[in-house]
């Protein structure tokens, strides 16, 4: 395109200045979304061409992560999603980067230079920190809310766009080691719609089905945060006290113990960003 208007100088100096200008600033609006609309596709790349992408900023990736307690595979898929990691990739919105925060949230966050790796990376993996405990470690609505922003994803609502997190879930799956091409999005609404329509009897059912496919989901995505009711029922957790290993975060002791992390962290008085000490005890009752 823009070796048509070098070429072209005499059809450019024809226009009028008015005519001429509009011409250049549409040029400059369509290379600059474009960028962000080539992500698009991104989460169907092998693993491999993935990992290759990812390598430049690897770095910057598990700090953020380690830091914030995000497990660096969902950090990896969110940037799969939003930009290919094009480090210069901009919205149609003025996201910016590898993270493509929108500017509200970028400097909520503190993001002074949206297109520097390390700022981008930090900022957008605290997001994800933050809504991660927002939605109790629900991984969808935590992906969901990512992308549709937290005033539109409930605690317990509907997601409104399960492309995208499907999108989200099959690059992490391929980060992980697993492969995920459904929406677990769709499989739970579909789950909860047929524990809706049947009697007391089919509903039994129903939850004995839904909790098995919350293990099979475990299993195809081994780190997946296990919510309450999942997995384990803080109520029948019988030690009292929690002693914190090396590399641990409030959602593996929650994965763990199936204690919430909003009562982990209001019990134990945790500040964010929540990070835990190898030795530290914690209270879980």
């Amino acid at each position: 395109m823009w070796i048509l208007f070098f070429k072209q100088r005499e059809l450019m100096d024809k226009l009028n200045p008015y005519t001429a200008s509009f011409v250049l600033a549409g040029a400059f609006m369509f290379t600059q979304s474009f960028q962000a609309a080539e992500a698009a596709g991104c989460q169907t790349l092998s693993k491999e061409s993935l990992e290759t992408k990812a390598d430049p900023y690897e770095q910057a990736i598990r700090t953020a992560a380690q830091k914030y307690g995000v497990k660096h595979e969902l950090v990896k898929a969110v940037i799969t999603v939003e930009s290919c990691f094009k480090k210069r990739a901009r919205g149609s919105s003025g996201e910016k980067g590898l993270m493509q925060l929108m500017p509200a949230t970028a400097q909520r966050f503190n993001l002074k230079s949206g297109y520097n790796p390390w700022q981008n990376i930090h900022a957008g993996t605290k997001y994800l920190s933050y809504l991660l405990e927002r939605y109790d470690g629900d991984l969808s609505r935590t992906v969901a809310a990512y992308n549709a922003g937290e005033g539109n994803i409930r605690p317990g609502g509907k997601i409104r766009n399960p492309y995208y997190v499907s999108k989200v879930m099959n690059a992490y799956g391929k980060f992980a080691g697993a492969y995920q091409r459904t929406s677990l999005v769709t499989a739970k609404a579909e789950a909860g719609k047929e524990v809706e329509s049947k009697s007391r009897k089919a509903r039994k059912k129903a939850s004995k089905a839904t909790l098995e496919l919350a293990n099979a989901e475990a299993n195809v995505l081994p780190w997946k945060e296990k919510i309450r009711g999942r997995v384990a029922d803080a109520s029948k957790v019988r030690t009292q006290a929690f002693t914190v290993k090396p590399g641990h975060t409030v959602y593996e002791v929650m994965r763990q113990t199936g204690v919430p992390v909003k009562r982990l962290i209001s019990m134990n008085k945790l500040a964010m960003p929540y990070h835990l000490q190898a030795g530290q005890k914690l209270r879980l009752s």
